[in-house]
């Protein structure tokens, strides 16, 4: 299985018009000899449908053309059209995990999503975990740039030496890794390089595919701007938007399979975002 790092006590933002929930310690649902995942967030409006609605139904049938997508692409978006009911989703797995951990991540996201009392009925929502994040909303997002809602995790330790020669070194790097995954097709790229002799920095940019080049650039540039205010020494950290994220850590944590648990990230306190638009009332 695949070396993430959730953490066990997490923060979630607040924001207008959405209803933000916190879980502590989510157990995530597995069958025996299956890939393991592990849930990091849930974020949805508190606008909701009856289970007889047909933008409920239209949901029921996003979740299937997930779940049968996953087996073969990290990364789909659809829309499913009705009179007034339409709906946009999509889901993005990380793009060093294998088909098989994707279509596992996807299909436990769907399931709470779909039976979860946290989410269930509601217009608009956006799911996360280590390895695969989902968003649905009756209003269309596909190729626009979601900077909010935003979710973070740090790393507790910090680095031994100077603090502003590190933030320099990481802005370089995150720099050249959002480069790399802007210009990609997959919108994906690791990047490793030497902070000392004994000390390695990793770090990882995606964007949605969605985006054109361009506004994956913009879209990590804004992450990788935050950084000096979250993660200021922190040794790891891992910055999520709607559109893209960015993680990075003083060990290597991307393309491995392992047996180890996941280690452990803490919230960071402070860390504040602008508030996400209101999903529109539907009329059903």
């Amino acid at each position: 299985m695949i070396r993430t790092m959730p953490s066990n006590n997490l923060i979630f933002l607040i924001f207008r018009c959405t209803l933000v929930i916190t879980f502590f310690n989510f157990p995530t649902t597995i069958a025996q000899n299956e890939d393991r995942v592990y849930f990091e967030y849930l974020n949805c409006s508190a606008n909701r449908r009856s289970l007889t609605s047909t933008y409920q139904k239209n949901l029921i049938t996003l979740f299937s053309s997930f779940t049968s997508n996953a087996s073969a692409k990290l990364f789909f978006n659809t829309t499913i059209l009705g009179r007034n009911s339409t709906v946009y989703g999509m889901f993005m797995c990380r793009g060093d995990i294998p088909l098989r951990l994707c279509k596992q991540c996807v299909a436990n996201a769907t399931e709470k999503l779909s039976t979860g009392p946290e989410c269930n009925h509601s217009i608009e929502a956006m799911m996360g975990y280590a390895e695969c994040k989902l968003r649905y909303s009756n209003v269309p997002f596909f190729s626009i740039v979601a900077t909010s809602p935003a979710y973070l995790l740090t790393n507790p330790s910090y680095v031994s030496n100077s603090t502003i020669s590190f933030m320099i070194f990481l802005r370089n790097t995150m720099n050249r890794t959002a480069e790399a995954a802007a210009d990609s097709e997959a919108r994906f790229s690791t990047k490793e390089a030497n902070l000392s002799h004994s000390q390695t920095l990793y770090a990882l940019a995606q964007c949605t595919q969605d985006l054109s080049p361009q506004n994956c650039r913009t879209c990590l540039a804004k992450a990788i701007e935050r950084l000096p205010t979250c993660c200021d020494g922190n040794q790891g950290a891992r910055l999520v938007f709607p559109s893209c994220n960015i993680w990075y850590e003083m060990y290597l944590f991307y393309g491995l399979i392992t047996n180890n648990p996941p280690k452990r990230l803490d919230p960071s306190p402070g860390f504040s975002s602008s508030s996400s638009s209101c999903s529109r009332d539907l009329e059903i």
